[in-house]
């Protein structure tokens, strides 16, 4: 349950503060006691007057239209509205129950009802100028929550179609892995194509989750690197993989981020001539994952039909839309080596 006041509260304390304070006022200067409530309502009925008419209609109707001089000379009328009606009770008040006290007999009632009605406007012109500056906040709040939800909602929908992009990405490297197998070993591709499914099974089941246990995303991760590594033999291929096998529960991670750079170190890593190797490792550390993937570094040929693709620009902005400047990525080429190196929080 919240344990914020309703608006209303708040406004229904603040007028009867307002109006005790008036009271005491009165109590200081009326001469009979049972016209101390009357000094104290008045002004409030004013001051009430001028507030919820600018607050509820004034200004939705005319300022946020641009209308300004129709909003100011509304304002002024119901303010000359409030000074004649303060002038009559007054005027009612004193000639019922008597002026101030101290004040000479021969004094003009009419023109001390006056005086205090004229005393009021610097009041009325603050309560006029306190439900603008309460309400265009209100406006300005209104207005930034609504960008938020719409720049969130942008940023589901781009999440979203940069999952489509990868999903099909992933479906067609494998597809390409499996294919390669049939024609070396049929039972090899058979166990490609159980791992496929049970692969595509966790695609499909974390597709529309922002984050993900990060003990799924790691059994994904080698179940991934197994099916891939299935159509190299070992004399071409050197593959090492290291991750945590212990500390890794109650954590969660954006899914498949690992991936995009398996994928990369295994379609562009490898030779078909030259031995190559894959170096993966997956460590946990001070509340953040790190990945560091490096993989044999090879001259591209022109119209290579490896290249392209959505890859590392992908993930950078992946990246970038959930975790923001929290998650950091490095790219370096040097010793016949490629390493991607991936940093990320770590959340519960």
């Amino acid at each position: 349950m919240s344990n914020k006041l309703p608006r209303w509260t708040i406004h229904l304390a603040a007028w009867i503060l307002i109006c005790g304070f008036n009271v005491l006022i009165g109590a200081l200067f009326a001469s009979e006691v049972i016209a101390w409530p009357f000094m104290g309502v008045i002004p409030v009925i004013c001051s009430c007057t001028l507030f919820y008419l600018n607050y509820c209609v004034f200004i939705g109707r005319y300022w946020a239209r641009r209308r300004f001089v129709v909003f100011v000379l509304l304002n002024l009328a119901v303010l000359l509205l409030c000074l004649l009606f303060q002038y009559e009770s007054y005027s009612f008040l004193f000639a019922r129950f008597g002026s101030f006290e101290n004040l000479p007999e021969t004094f003009e009632i009419n023109i001390l009802a006056a005086v205090m009605a004229v005393a009021y406007i610097p009041s009325g012109l603050f309560f006029i100028l306190l439900s603008s500056l309460i309400k265009t906040s209100w406006f300005w709040n209104q207005s930034q929550s609504r960008l938020r939800e719409l720049e969130n909602e942008h940023i589901k929908a781009e999440l979203e179609g940069l999952k489509s992009q990868i999903n099909p990405h992933f479906l067609f490297n494998s597809l390409n892995a499996i294919y390669a197998l049939i024609g070396m070993d049929g039972d090899k591709a058979q166990e490609a194509t159980h791992a496929l499914s049970n692969l595509l099974r966790y695609v499909l089941n974390e597709k529309n989750e922002e984050m993900v246990p990060l003990d799924d995303e790691l059994k994904f991760t080698q179940d991934y690197i197994d099916l891939m590594s299935l159509r190299f033999s070992s004399d071409k291929l050197s593959l090492k993989v290291e991750m945590p096998a212990d500390g890794t529960e109650g954590y969660m991670v954006a899914p498949m981020l690992f991936m995009t750079l398996i994928e990369n170190a295994f379609k562009h890593g490898i030779s078909n001539v030259d031995p190559s190797f894959i170096l993966i490792l997956i460590h946990i550390a001070e509340g953040k994952i790190q990945a560091t993937v490096s993989n044999s570094l090879f001259p591209k040929k022109e119209n290579d039909p490896r290249s392209g693709g959505i890859g590392l620009d992908n993930l950078r902005r992946r990246l970038e839309l959930i975790y923001g400047g929290e998650a950091r990525m490095d790219v370096t080429q040097e010793d016949g080596a490629y390493t991607a190196k991936l940093v990320l929080p770590l959340k519960k």
